[in-house]
């Protein structure tokens, strides 16, 4: 996993220098914005996953949406699968927030 190896706080900007491997650079991909930074080493969730039907299913307990107050889930939402050191992560957006752009439905 990349650890932290110097902050640097000025003004309205931190500054992260990162030590990662080649792997975890490999999944960047030579993007540098719309990056996200989570802590690997703790989940404090755990989730149930296996077979329903024809498909595989991660289920998401009620209280855990209560949690992140999330009344419903959308039905379609983009994820990403990370296969970094030997594991594989996956990330979810459950919900997008469009602050700023008005909406109007007829």
């Amino acid at each position: 996993m990349a650890q932290i190896r110097f902050i640097d706080v000025k003004d309205h900007e931190i500054l992260l220098h990162l030590s990662l491997s080649r792997e975890e650079y490999s999944v960047l991909s030579q993007k540098t914005e719309n990056l996200l930074l989570l802590p690997g080493d703790e989940f404090d969730e755990e989730l149930t996953t296996g077979r329903l039907g024809n498909s595989n299913r991660i289920m998401l307990p009620k209280r855990v949406l209560e949690k992140v107050r999330l009344k419903m889930l959308e039905k379609k939402v983009p994820a990403r699968i990370f296969r970094i050191n030997g594991n594989v992560y996956l990330l979810i957006r459950l919900k997008e927030e469009k602050i700023g752009i008005p909406e109007f439905k007829v």
